[in-house]
C-alpha cells in the first residue's frame, strides 16, 4: 500500500498497526505474508466496486487469525460463533473461519455484522453474501502469492463480475476436493447449490 491506511470508524477496538503487530506475533512469517496479500487484494478490490476500506482491511487481516492456534481450541471458537453438530466432521481449513469470527466479536468488540460474517464465511462461502464477504472470499483465493492452475482465470475475471468469480471459485474447490479425495463439508456443497440455483435463474447473487 502506497497510502498508510489508519482506522478511523471503531469497528474493532484497536488500531491497524496494532492488529498487524498481534498477526506478526501468532502467524508464520507465510501465513503472515499471505494476510498481508489479501489485504492489498481486498483494498484493491474494495476500490473497485466501492466497498468500505477500513472493512475491507480489517477482514482480510483477520480471516486467518486463528489458523495457527490450538485445534481444540479452534474448535471451541467455531462452535460457539456456529454451534452446529456437523462442525465436529470438519477440520482445521473449516473451523477457522468460525473461530475468528467468534475472536472478532469476544476479543475486538466487533459489533458490525457485515465484518463478523465475512470473516465467518470466508472459506466455505454462504448462501447470500455482501459484497464485502465476496471480496474477502476472492482475495484470499487470488492474492498475488497464489500461484496455481485457473487462478489467474478468477483474478481476471473477479475485476469484471464478482459473483461469477466467486462461482467460478466454488467449483474449482470442489472440483480440486474431489480429486484429493477429501471431505466435503455439507456446507460448500448447499452453498453451491444456492449460488448454481440462482445463476442459470439469472438472479442476483
Amino acid at each position: 500500500m502506497k497510502e498508510k491506511l489508519i482506522y478511523q470508524q471503531d469497528f474493532i477496538n484497536m488500531s491497524r498497526q496494532d492488529l498487524i503487530n498481534q498477526l506478526s506475533k501468532r502467524l508464520s512469517k507465510r501465513r503472515f505474508d499471505h494476510v498481508m496479500g489479501v489485504e492489498k487484494k481486498a483494498i484493491e478490490l474494495a476500490k473497485l466496486y466501492e466497498v468500505d476500506i477500513e472493512k475491507s482491511s480489517i477482514v482480510a487481516l483477520m480471516h486467518d487469525y486463528a489458523k495457527e492456534i490450538d485445534s481444540e481450541a479452534m474448535f471451541t471458537l467455531a462452535k460457539e460463533f456456529w454451534p452446529d453438530d456437523r462442525l465436529a466432521d470438519a477440520t482445521e481449513g473449516i473451523w477457522h473461519g468460525f473461530a475468528a469470527a467468534q475472536i472478532l466479536k469476544t476479543d475486538l468488540a466487533c459489533r458490525d455484522e457485515e465484518v463478523i460474517q465475512a470473516v465467518a464465511a470466508h472459506t466455505t462461502g454462504w448462501h447470500q453474501m455482501t459484497k464485502l464477504a465476496k471480496i474477502l472470499y476472492i482475495a484470499d483465493y487470488t492474492e498475488e502469492g497464489r500461484d496455481f492452475k485457473g487462478v489467474n482465470k478468477v483474478r481476471k475475471l473477479s475485476e469484471v463480475d464478482l459473483d461469477k468469480a466467486c462461482l467460478l471459485k466454488m467449483r474449482m474447490t470442489v472440483k480440486n476436493l474431489m480429486k484429493k479425495q477429501e471431505y466435503l463439508f455439507p456446507l460448500q456443497i448447499e452453498v453451491y447449490n444456492t449460488w448454481i440455483k440462482n445463476y442459470k435463474a439469472n438472479k442476483v447473487i
